[in-house]
């Protein structure tokens, strides 16, 4: 880890390993969350509500959803969670517009006794398109029959995932027993510092971090600079404890972390956890 920048010298770098990092109160701001009950009552609602979609975060808690949202989009979105076999992981629900120009992908999980809806801004009105990677994806995995070595998987992995992602940098980094890393591979734009070989001690990604990428598969940050969306209120009525993040997409993640993505000029990431 590189310096860290003199306005965020408060923060304590050895107590990374204590971190609340599945229950930071809070979620990155490019969406927004409702914590609804079976009845779809709104019960908590993330403080940027009004930014997303002009309505008032405290009054939104104890309201049905239609009150918040509008009838026009919970119309649509009511079959969507009716139909829905819902768990603890994320599901795709729609793609929904609530009011004249905004559009959200609707993501929804049930954990703690809630019903965790999660609506992150996008540009388009209708869900993603993704037949365009169909010939990407399956000129992949011939390439990959052909490269039997995993230093060579690394490097197509790599490279690959930057072609279809459109990243400035992409690495295979892997935990050792110990929880050490170590970059095994990667593919960058020449603007970028080049990682391979490069190992990083255990207290850079902390215990709890490493546990998070075995339950929650994938995660993205769009702007290391964000300033969180807290909850309201701050505690889940249901447990009456902080709420757990832990597979929430939109899920807050830790400053100490956000300094170390400026200290290497990352301003937005994504982690894929492949599992051995």
């Amino acid at each position: 880890m590189s310096q860290a920048n003199p306005e965020h010298s408060e923060l304590d770098l050895s107590s990374c390993d204590k971190e609340p990092i599945r229950t930071p109160g809070s979620i990155q701001p490019h969406g927004f969350l409702l914590a609804l009950s079976p009845t779809l009552d709104v019960l908590q609602a993330s403080d940027n509500l009004e930014q997303m979609i002009g309505a008032d975060a405290a009054r939104a808690i104890g309201q049905p959803l239609e009150r918040v949202i509008g009838e026009q989009a919970s119309l649509q979105l009511r079959p969507e969670i009716d139909a829905a076999d819902i768990g603890q992981r994320p599901l795709y629900l729609c793609t929904l517009g609530i009011g004249p120009a905004r559009h959200f992908d609707v993501l929804a999980h049930c954990y703690d006794g809630l019903l965790i809806v999660e609506f992150e801004a996008v540009e388009r009105a209708s869900a993603a398109d993704l037949r365009h990677l169909h010939r990407q994806v399956g000129d992949f995995l011939l390439k990959v029959g052909d490269s039997a070595a995993a230093p060579a998987m690394c490097e197509l992995a790599a490279r690959e995932i930057r072609r279809v992602t459109g990243f400035g940098r992409v690495m295979v980094y892997q935990f050792d027993e110990e929880g050490h890393g170590h970059v095994l591979a990667e593919c960058r734009d020449d603007a970028y510092p080049s990682y391979p070989g490069q190992r990083f001690p255990a207290s850079d990604i902390p215990p709890q971090a490493r546990e998070l990428y075995m339950l929650n598969r994938i995660r993205l940050i769009q702007d290391a600079n964000y300033t969180p969306a807290r909850l309201l209120p701050p505690i889940n009525p249901v447990t009456g404890a902080a709420n757990d993040l832990s597979f929430a997409a939109l899920r807050s993640v830790s400053p100490i972390h956000l300094q170390y993505m400026r200290n290497m000029g990352t301003l937005a990431s994504m982690s894929v956890s492949l599992m051995v």
